[in-house]
């Protein structure tokens, strides 16, 4: 297993900058637990032969954080054990891992490093990243990241952020990738301190034993704070991907020494080039009981097939303090996804609602009822096209108090 911890982030300080000193700092760490009973009445999201269930589900999580006056590390931490009350074939641990950290070299550079390793299933994962339902197999994907920040001016500034990423299957049907992805930003901030422009170039690289997709885009973006409460923000932007496509067929051979025609079995190679536009658009804000944001992205993505998607994702989420023990909550998602290539046969949409509800039991203790109704449909189906699942479970947060050193 790789696994991603605080002293990888240390050494490469200590290695790149032979003078940085971790120093003096404050020291976090806030553990929780969950346990919840929940009831799934379509377990593998199925279109036929739905199977329903009951599981529990315990969740050990922790948040640690070391500050000091230039340097930032943050990492989190959480286990989620599954237990069916039948269909124990579907038992799993869920391994989630993440770092991340923040250095401030000089005044006005500053540089960040990280990095996760997350072990899931690809229903839950790749269909918040797709839109598309794929089979319950787990999926490990394990990540790292730096980047720097540059203080051109008092308004200007610039950055730079690489990522890696590495994507391994375990069911049949899907295909591992690596991913690479290179995005550079201009930021121009506006006397005013509201109003910010961005350009942003960007290079994304995915490559599995099915395909490899080189995407190059340029987006424009523009930041305005309406309030102090509530935020809008809008990147349009337009891509450029080449795309690779492998696969093997017989062709007819001649050899010259016998004579004779033969078939044999050969690696083939299509490519294809395509334009397209890019989008993402939000807009947040808050009062005393309220919190909401509405978001709309569209972008190319990658599936567990090998194949790249167009994806627009529509998503909205509204938080409300009911009362000082009372809160509730609502989300929302609606997801189109259609193949970018003539080779796979994606066309799909999927959306999702999420009420949810929440009692302060004690200070930091929590009872939690949730109900979460999902519905897809696949128009590359005959039959059995639109289906359709329902969670709900009821779940204890325990939240320990912060120790701090």
């Amino acid at each position: 297993m790789k696994k991603v911890c605080f002293s990888c982030i240390i050494l490469f300080f200590s290695t790149v900058f032979p003078g940085f000193s971790l120093g003096a700092g404050d020291f976090t760490f806030n553990p929780s637990l969950q346990f919840r009973g929940e009831y799934d009445d379509n377990i593998t999201f199925a279109n036929s032969d739905a199977k329903s269930d009951w599981l529990g589900v315990f969740i050990p999580s922790m948040q640690a954080a070391w500050q000091t006056p230039r340097l930032d590390i943050s990492g989190t931490a959480e286990a989620e054990i599954r237990r069916f009350a039948s269909e124990n074939q579907y038992n799993d641990e869920y391994q989630r891992y993440t770092i991340t950290s923040a250095y401030q070299l000089s005044e006005r550079l500053a540089l960040d490093a990280g990095g996760s390793y997350n072990r899931d299933s690809t229903l839950e994962s790749e269909l918040e990243e797709t839109g598309i339902v794929e089979n319950l197999y787990r999926r490990e994907r394990f990540t790292l990241n730096g980047g720097a920040r540059y203080q051109l001016s008092e308004l200007l500034f610039s950055s730079f952020e690489y990522s890696y990423g590495n994507t391994r299957y375990k069911g049949p049907g899907n295909t591992d990738y690596d991913s690479h992805s290179l995005v550079g930003s201009l930021n121009y901030r506006f006397r005013n301190q509201r109003d910010q422009l961005f350009l942003q170039p960007s290079y994304y690289r995915y490559k599995s034993d099915v395909s490899t997709v080189d995407n190059y885009g340029l987006s424009l973006g523009w930041s305005r704070a309406i309030s102090e409460k509530l935020t809008l923000s809008s990147y349009l932007g337009l891509r450029y991907t080449d795309s690779d496509y492998y696969y093997t067929t017989y062709v007819p051979t001649f050899d010259a020494t016998s004579g004779m025609f033969f078939w044999q079995l050969k690696k083939m190679t299509i490519n294809k080039g395509d334009v397209g536009g890019t989008a993402d658009i939000s807009l947040s804000g808050r009062n005393e009981t309220l919190h909401y944001r509405l978001n709309y992205n569209r972008d190319l993505t990658y599936t567990s097939t090998g194949s790249p998607i167009d994806r627009d994702r529509f998503t909205g989420s509204i938080d409300w303090a009911i009362s000082p023990r009372l809160s509730g909550g609502f989300g929302a998602g609606l997801y189109f996804s259609k193949s970018n290539d003539d080779y796979s046969s994606e066309d799909s949409s999927y959306y999702y609602l999420h009420p949810r509800i929440s009692y302060q039991l004690l200070k930091n203790h929590q009872l939690q009822l949730h109900y979460l109704y999902a519905h897809t449909t696949d128009k590359t189906l005959t039959e059995n096209d639109s289906y359709e699942r329902n969670r709900v479970w009821l779940a204890l947060v325990f939240n320990f108090p912060k120790l701090l050193d």
